[in-house]
């Protein structure tokens, strides 16, 4: 009399142990995802970095290539105010890129020689990008307008070249390439969680259905 009891018992239990280690499951499963989005966008916003950082780093070798041509020309006889009017045009010449907010030019004491030119806007120093100026209290702008540095050399050191690039046109393609991709990522996931769950209760109802009490007599 008591098996006959005891035997309806077994699949209960059994259904229980099966609920709950599907949950534990789920829960691993989530947070193995969720561990992974947060690893895959570390490593997005790593390649994104060192893009802007190659990209930049281009950008100031090229500016400094035709800076050198400029102060390396000693084939014709300018005056020293003529050079520098070449070296001026020049400036402003790579500052109307999009990508380019100014261009300084340092002699080789790091005292500014000559800056772009630009209309109606205040060059940005150091201090003034970082928010620590003084003179000009403003925002920390180093993040959207990135600062880049190099110093102009042949044999010697002619000086230094800075470029103030806005980081957002060089990164923008790269950002929302990642953005898609994420998003992608997400609607993926939530549709294997869906299907997931139409599966286990497909399965549970089967288990039920394919189970059957024994009689008693």
């Amino acid at each position: 009399m008591m098996n006959k009891l005891e035997q309806p018992l077994y699949p209960k239990l059994s259904s229980i142990y099966n609920k709950i280690l599907q949950l534990v499951s789920a829960i691993l499963l989530i947070v193995m995802l969720l561990v992974f989005l947060v690893d895959n966008t570390e490593k997005n916003n790593q390649v994104v970095e060192q893009h802007f950082e190659q990209v930049a780093d281009k950008l100031l070798e090229q500016a400094i290539a035709g800076i050198s041509v400029i102060l390396m020309d000693n084939t014709s006889s300018i005056s020293k105010k003529e050079r520098n009017a070449q070296l001026q045009a020049y400036l402003n010449n790579l500052a109307d890129a999009d990508y380019i907010k100014h261009v300084h030019l340092y002699d080789t004491t790091g005292l500014l020689m000559l800056k772009s030119e630009s209309s109606g806007e205040i060059s940005s120093t150091i201090k003034y990008l970082y928010g620590i100026d003084e003179v000009m209290p403003s925002l920390d702008k180093s993040k959207q307008y990135v600062p880049v540095i190099k110093e102009i050399r042949s044999t010697n050191i002619k000086g230094y070249l800075r470029l103030t690039i806005e980081k957002y046109y060089l990164t923008s393609a790269l950002i929302r390439n990642n953005y898609e991709s994420h998003t992608s990522f997400r609607l993926l996931l939530l549709a294997a969680g869906v299907i997931g769950f139409l599966l286990t209760r497909g399965l549970n109802r089967f288990s039920r259905q394919g189970y059957r009490a024994p009689k008693s007599y």
